[in-house]
């Protein structure tokens, strides 16, 4: 296990949120040269279910690691298990320790067996004339530390599991870097200042910092703030949630100091010393180590920013590319490398090159970057190979990445007064007595790096906020201005300190797949929501959106395996191979021979090697997270790094039709273009209500609506049902919606023998699907009309909500790869279209709704 030279780490674990005890372990020793020992607070990360299966099991038991891993060398006596003091009293095994240096492993699971999921590994001397043996703090438990140091003799030991560290005896007096700087980090490089933190005792007067490059004679050393108001951070690392971390102030406080702004590149040894830390030797400073100078960047969402590289489709390759014997790749990349979940502490997730990331390590023998988020990697590995490209200064990137599944937006939000002004009610009315804030992940997993000097910040979010209203960022109503809030507040957190983080720095987002709808209405709303209801990104000066950036995923969506795909059985009906050819044979499935002909058969030989070892976790989590990184990585070249080319799709920038006209045109943004010629693809079948042009008009003005939006009774706050049974609800459009804000009148009394369709008229519907061509000059499209028999359009729209391009008669789809690029409307730098919703007036030119402009 890895145990840092450091001193301090806070009382509260900065792993994943969990329930916590603290165990206490009274054990007897035997053998006559190890007087008898104890070991007292044994400190242990215990989540709901873990802790519930100790205390109903009553089971846990000591292994002596130092000999053969037999059993227990400890009698245990008592079990006191936090939390309104539980006790568990298992007396468990025996034996006798006849050397004085034992490895323990400390281990609860059901009926006795060693099943790791709560085990603590440690090593420590049992010192003659030792009277007990403290196992903790770790940092992770306790209240407070110790009010006294161990006994004379005592050994201390951290713990691996869960990303636990020990602080160095004598408990409560020395000094350290904060948890999210580590050996062979990355440092933001000039023209910014970068930061470093930390904590120390109340009694320290001062704090020293000197950086030290690595065969050079550079070095100097700089002076610390030092205060309870030196940081951000209200509370110590592994905030867990309001009011529940340990404060800064006595016995702690922090401390931080701006080292100069230093070019890229560079192997630095930083060393922190305080004054007045009342100990003496390693506990008064604190070492990091093979740091080097770069741009950072830090990533963060929910589960498809956390989707690990192990899940990627390209992961093979990628670790082929780092750990390749000659020429091998993106060795300026550095990372917190592990699960994004503990991605807020380098006790979990160590700070490594990619290198040290890519090659097997530790208990697992796994490589530590195949568990880290993919697109927030891929971003980084495009970004190289941009630069390289463009001949400019290949420098040092570090990503940090704090994205936990299954979170919403306002979760990681700045707790200020623009929090409070986006409404998540449909009409703006202020948010009531239930709205509160409610930033715990902002406080455990974004608060520790807001005064780390950065370069810029990646987005990756909408899943969980899917069944809220969308909204719209200039009536400061749902997700779109929850989505331009979090960018301006996490710029003004970050950028406090003047000379550190640009106040403007780059904001790269990801849209959703349809797949992430999670049955959440509405998609095509929640990615115009995505760009704060502009459209496209960047926004307009002043729109506070200005320098971010846009990767559209709609047409990267991905039906997780095994077994799915037109080799495999059961394939759905409805998709261009009806019920699959059968070619590969799986449990309860035999080979068809009369669907699977010979072609097929040889077709589907790939898919059917490795389909069935294709991890299934459902199609809310493309593994297309190469697509999504080059996307990214790709447009944060052409915005942040001056870049000249396209940075985004064909965009919407307005529509034209004559009266009588039997077609109508619709003009992408030239400027947006910047060279790309727009591409018309061969449109996909019309499957499961997507594929065709993807392009729809409406001939009704009444039924326009971006957003419809039920009519709440009043008193029970539901959806108010339509009458004489009709199925639906009363519905409106509100005016940010593109409507009038009026109820739509109800529909007439059904018939008789009520009719199976739903009741008319219905807002955002009766939209009519439409062919095109591409225009003459290129950048347009034309659209034909015939089909109106010489109606008018009245809207028109274009990859809007739930979208599906996939070619179902790919045998390697899902096996080898999601669909990919494959929409009609491209950019020839394969950028896709950014989806688009307008009216069409009366004039026939197309009007969008404020504030995107067309």
């Amino acid at each position: 296990h890895k145990i840092k030279n450091r001193m301090m780490r806070f009382a509260l674990a900065v792993g994943v949120a969990v329930m916590v005890g603290i165990i206490t372990v009274a054990a007897s020793v035997s053998g006559s040269d190890v007087p008898s020992c104890k070991m007292t607070s044994f400190p242990w990360v215990l989540n709901s279910t873990q802790r519930g299966n100790l205390l109903a099991n009553k089971l846990l038991y000591v292994k002596d690691l130092s000999k053969d891993g037999s059993e227990s060398s400890f009698n245990i006596t008592g079990i006191t298990v936090g939390y309104g003091g539980v006790t568990v009293l298992t007396p468990v095994g025996s034996g006798s320790v006849t050397g004085s240096t034992v490895h323990l492993k400390v281990v609860g699971g059901s009926f006795g067996k060693d099943q790791g999921f709560m085990a603590q590994e440690c090593t420590g001397t049992f010192s003659v004339g030792c009277n007990a043996i403290d196992w903790g703090p770790t940092g992770c438990l306790e209240a407070a530390p110790p009010k006294a140091p161990p006994a004379p003799g005592a050994q201390w030991c951290g713990a691996w599991t869960n990303g636990c560290t020990a602080p160095k005896p004598p408990y409560g007096a020395g000094m350290s870097f904060w948890d999210v700087f580590d050996n062979n980090m990355v440092l933001q490089r000039a023209p910014a200042a970068a930061a470093v933190y930390g904590i120390v005792p109340s009694t320290a007067t001062a704090v020293s910092v000197t950086i030290t490059e690595s065969g050079s004679a550079t070095s100097y050393t700089v002076q610390a703030k030092v205060g309870v108001d030196a940081v951000h951070q209200p509370e110590g690392p592994g905030f867990e949630g309001v009011g529940s971390g340990v404060p800064i102030g006595s016995p702690y406080v922090a401390w931080k100091a701006l080292l100069k702004p230093t070019v890229a590149g560079g192997n630095y040894t930083l060393f922190a010393e305080c004054t007045g830390c009342a100990v003496s030797g390693e506990y008064s400073n604190a070492t990091i180590t093979n740091v080097t100078f770069g741009d950072v960047w830090h990533c963060s969402g929910q589960s498809n920013m956390w989707l690990p590289l192990s899940s990627s489709f390209n992961i093979n390759e990628t670790i082929g590319n780092i750990t390749a014997a000659t020429n091998p790749k993106y060795q300026n990349i550095r990372m917190m490398a592990g699960n994004s979940g503990d991605g807020n502490s380098a006790f979990s997730n160590p700070w490594m090159t990619a290198y040290q990331a890519a090659i097997p390590s530790g208990k697992t023998a796994s490589p530590a970057m195949m568990n880290f988020g993919a697109t927030c990697w891929y971003f980084a590995q495009r970004l190289t190979d941009e630069l390289e490209a463009a001949g400019k200064e290949v420098f040092p990137i570090g990503l940090t990445d704090t994205a936990i599944g299954g979170q919403r937006i306002e979760e990681y939000m700045v707790n200020d007064t623009d929090f409070y002004s986006c409404s998540h009610s449909a009409s703006g009315a202020p948010d009531t007595g239930s709205r509160t804030w409610n930033g715990m992940l902002y406080a455990k997993m974004t608060l520790p790096f807001v005064d780390m000097t950065i370069k810029g910040f990646l987005w990756y979010q909408g899943e969980n906020n899917m069944g809220n209203v969308k909204g719209n960022s200039a009536a400061n109503i749902g997700y779109a201005c929850f989505q331009k809030v979090l960018v301006s507040g996490w710029r003004k957190v970050w950028s406090e300190t003047v000379g550190t983080t640009d106040p403007m720095a780059p904001f790269g987002i990801v849209t959703l797949a349809s797949s992430g709808s999670e049955g959440g209405p509405n998609m095509g709303p929640m990615r115009y929501a995505q760009t704060a209801s502009y459209g496209v990104l960047p926004g307009p000066q002043g729109s506070g959106m200005e320098n971010t950036f846009l990767a559209q995923a709609y047409d990267l969506d991905d039906e997780w395996g095994p077994g799915v795909g037109p080799c495999f059985a059961g394939w759905p009906a409805g998709r261009q191979v009806v019920g699959g050819w059968n070619c590969c044979p799986s449990k309860g499935h035999a080979v068809n021979l009369t669907t699977c002909t010979p072609d097929h058969a040889k077709q589907c030989i790939q898919a059917c090697n490795i389909g069935a070892y294709v991890p299934s976790h459902g199609g809310i989590h493309p593994r297309s997270k190469k697509q999504v990184g080059d996307r990214l990585g790709r447009a944060g070249f052409n915005t942040a790094y001056g870049g000249t080319a396209s940075f985004t799709g064909p965009t919407l920038s307005g529509c034209t039709v004559a009266s009588g006209s039997k077609t109508l045109s619709v003009a992408f943004n030239t400027s947006l273009l910047k060279g790309d010629k727009v591409e018309v693809s061969t449109f996909p079948p019309q499957l499961r209500g997507g594929g065709g042009s993807q392009l729809w008009v409406q001939i009704n003005a009444s039924l326009f609506c971006m957003e419809p939006t039920a009519v709440l009774n009043k008193t029970s706050g539901k959806p108010i049902p339509l009458p004489n049974k009709w199925p639906g609800v009363y519905e409106y459009c509100p005016k940010w919606a593109g409507g009038d804000g009026d109820i739509l009148p109800p529909p007439p009394p059904p018939p008789a023998i009520p009719l199976p369709i739903p009741a008319p008229p219905q807002l955002d519907t009766q939209w009519i699907l439409l062919n095109y061509t591409l225009g003459t000059d290129g950048t347009s499209l034309d659209v034909d009309l015939t089909p109106l028999n010489g109606s008018m359009p009245t809207a028109v729209k274009y990859a809007w909500g739930i979208i599906d391009c996939c070619d179902y008669s790919d045998p390697n789809l899902y096996i080898t790869h999601g669909c990919v690029a494959a929409c009609p409307v491209m950019a020839s730098s394969g950028y896709p279209a950014n989806p688009f919703m307008a009216k069409i007036t009366a004039a026939g030119t197309c009007e969008c709704i404020a504030p995107q402009v067309c």
